[in-house]
């Protein structure tokens, strides 16, 4: 899905660039200046779809406003289509929007068409429609059967063509197909219609991922495949036509690695050899040394106002730079090398920020008035000291009780804001930052202020978040909880819900049946890990000290030990044979007594 759009104004003076934030600028190629930045109210519920421009009309503006019309050699003006399947008009005199084309179709506007001999023409998934524009009113509508990616007019109003793979060629008036062509096998993206010089028909296709552009003829006679066909060597971005007076047609495809190529053919028969560019034209930037590779500069578009020679856009939104070229070179190839834009814009407001200087004045410098110009000024008192804070007050600012930043909420506004521009666009990394979130009450918030167009989106991000590990599931079920909560009357009353929760269900349902498993699994680790904590508990109880210690000593020690031991029974044994002796003669004086 192409999520931006650009095209040159039909005069050349303009470029339009709306990208995937539905934000539209528009550049004056004159100067290569930003003239207008418009930010439509829905540009997030409902961005823009596709873009085209017309030439000044009478568009009936609002009652209040007097000005002159657009008709009365105004500026041009800008149709842009909505998802919600409004057509508005932008005015480049007025910077805003001057008129709403409503009641058309019921889905996304899918691609619009414009000539300057015809009126408008857009297309939906539910049906075309012709515009009358001037009058804000409907001239026919029919029925369209399938999606239309590219939309082509011819400059009578007659003829239309739609494309989506095949190529389908439409009677205006009765609203039927002539012919349909073989087509291209990817959607088309690029239609434009041709007329040669001797009253031919033709239109040129390119179609999304193919190195093929094709021509196909108008004739109710002719065969359905093309009659031409022009090699690239990358995918196409961008197509601009137009026939010289010899009747040579000019072709400038713009590829999507930021080259262009130029071919000239004159359609006449059908061609059985893919045609190759006679010109290839890069442009590159100056560096300012020689000896280093030059750095490419991308082509962003083209637009072929004449025999040879075509307006191009290269930079990087929003540095773009405008230049005409002339087509007529002798060689196969032409490298140009200009300036980066980015830096020559820097450059630009240096310069200009330069040229505003503030005068020099000294410290010393006396302002004298009128009563003492002729004569002198004596200083009274010498200069005082700077004023210096007190010391109390510098204290009281050392104070660490203050509460710090961090500790505020964030603002849940802003996170909805972030949120919704962050599922519009598809953006990983503001959408990680949203929804990696772990306060519950500001997820609650931030869901509240959703709108009711945005929930299906969510959803399906938020079925994606719930496939992969547990931070994520986490994260997911605290968002799906609130979403539940909050928007249950919405989801309940919504018949898509159903396929849009189906995923959901079925992770749930497989979670829940591995709950069982898990469980077991949770308590048995927990008793293999009590026991194994429990052996270690008992082991560490333990006394590893030994009950008796014995040390054995030297020989020398033993010897003495043993001598001395003998030494101690000789003396016992002499003490008890003196206790004997005298122990006799005691008892003997005992019994001479008694006697």
């Amino acid at each position: 899905m192409v999520l931006e759009y650009s095209s040159f104004s039909t005069c050349g003076n303009f470029y339009a660039h709306c990208g995937s934030d539905s934000k539209l600028k528009i550049w004056e190629t004159g100067t290569g200046n930003l003239k207008q930045e418009y930010t439509p109210n829905l540009h997030l519920t409902s961005p823009y779809t596709c873009l085209t421009w017309i030439s000044s009309l009478n568009v009936a503006t609002h009652p209040k406003k007097k000005r002159k019309s657009e008709g009365e050699g105004g500026l041009p003006l800008l149709v842009l289509g909505t998802q919600a399947g409004a057509v508005v008009v932008y005015s480049v005199a007025e910077g805003g929007i001057v008129s709403s084309l409503n009641d058309g179709h019921k889905s996304a506007v899918q691609c619009l068409a414009w000539e300057s001999g015809a009126d408008l023409f857009t297309c939906s998934t539910d049906n075309f429609v012709h515009w009358d524009v001037k009058n804000k009113t409907v001239r026919r509508k029919w029925r369209n059967g399938e999606t239309c990616s590219a939309m082509a007019v011819s400059p009578d109003g007659e003829m239309l063509i739609t494309a989506s793979r095949s190529i389908k060629w439409w009677s205006v008036e009765k609203g039927t197909v002539i012919r349909t062509f073989t087509g291209h096998a990817t959607p088309v993206i690029r239609l434009a219609f041709l007329t040669s010089l001797s009253g031919d028909n033709y239109v040129i296709s390119a179609a999304q991922k193919d190195r093929l552009v094709n021509a196909w003829s108008l004739n109710e006679n002719a065969d359905n495949n093309a009659v031409s066909s022009f090699l690239l060597s990358d995918l196409v971005q961008n197509v601009s036509v137009n026939v010289s007076k010899d009747g040579v047609t000019n072709l400038v495809v713009v590829t999507q690695s930021g080259t262009l190529h130029l071919f000239s053919h004159q359609l006449n028969g059908k061609c059985g050899k893919p045609l190759k560019p006679t010109l290839t034209v890069m442009v590159a930037f100056d560096t300012g040394q020689s000896k280093t590779r030059v750095p490419p500069l991308t082509i962003l578009g083209a637009h072929l106002y004449s025999q040879l020679r075509a307006l191009i856009v290269y930079g990087q939104s929003p540095f773009l730079a405008f230049e005409s070229i002339k087509l007529e070179h002798t060689s196969n190839e032409l490298c140009l090398v200009r300036k980066d834009p980015k830096k020559s814009t820097s450059s630009v407001q240096q310069e200009v920020a330069n040229k505003v200087r503030a005068p020099e004045v000294s410290k010393d410098v006396q302002y004298l008035t009128g009563t003492v110009v002729n004569g002198s000024l004596a200083p009274k008192r010498g200069r005082g000291k700077e004023s210096e804070v007190p010391m109390e007050e510098r204290l009281e600012n050392l104070a660490l009780n203050q509460p710090s930043s961090s500790s505020t909420q964030p603002k849940t506004e802003g996170m909805a804001h972030l949120l919704i521009q962050g599922l519009q666009s598809k953006d990983k990394s503001l959408l990680q930052n949203v929804l990696f979130r772990r306060d519950e009450a500001a997820i609650t918030q931030t869901v509240q202020r959703l709108p009711v167009q945005v929930i299906g989106l969510l959803v399906k991000e938020l079925s994606v978040l719930l496939q992969g590990k547990t931070f994520t599931n986490q994260v997911a079920a605290v968002w799906l909880k609130a979403l539940l909560a909050t928007h249950s009357g919405q989801l309940l009353a919504d018949p898509s819900a159903t396929a849009a929760f189906s995923p959901l269900l079925g992770l749930v349902e497989t979670r829940v049946n591995c709950l069982a498993p898990l469980g077991r699994l949770r308590g048995r680790l927990d008793l293999m890990l009590h026991q194994v904590s429990g052996s270690e508990r008992q082991s560490g109880l333990v006394d590893t000290q030994a009950l008796v210690v014995h040390q054995d000593g030297d020989s020398t020690e033993e010897g003495s030990d043993t001598l001395g031991s003998e030494a101690e029974d000789d003396e016992s044994e002499d003490r008890w044979d003196e206790l004997s002796e005298d122990e006799v003669e005691n008892m003997e004086s005992e019994d001479v007594d008694e006697t």
